[in-house]
């Protein structure tokens, strides 16, 4: 038998006001990133709705290849440390997808962030 314990973390905000500081946050983290040809490039970042479900759809470009160690970096075929990431983002639901532009799968691999409860 498995014991599950849950916590529950009171914040001093709301949903809504959470959700902008979320967004700020991925926001400022991209920019402090981003410099010099490496980091995230958005290609497309625009509102969407889709049988009635509102959210943003985000499409980025991961660079990293100084990211990652210099062995790797000897090794890796060029655009192999470039990833692509599409993600539809309706809050608090994410469904996010992500191909190398090199080694584009036929089915992109998808993840989805399930949602979490805020009091």
């Amino acid at each position: 038998m498995v014991l599950i314990k849950e916590y529950q973390v009171l914040l001093p905000c709301s949903v809504e006001e959470y959700q902008v500081g979320q967004l700020f946050s991925v926001a400022e983290a991209s920019k402090n990133n981003t410099g010099g040809g490496e980091g995230i490039e958005v290609l497309r970042n625009e509102p969407y709705e889709k049988e009635g479900e509102k959210g943003q759809y985000t499409h980025k470009i991961y660079h990293i290849h100084s990211k990652v160690p210099s062995f790797i970096q000897m090794f890796a075929p060029e655009g192999a440390l470039v990833f692509h990431e599409k993600a539809w983002n309706a809050y608090p639901y994410c469904r996010t997808s992500q191909y190398t532009a090199t080694f584009t799968p036929t089915a992109e691999p998808q993840s989805s962030v399930p949602p979490f409860s805020l009091p």
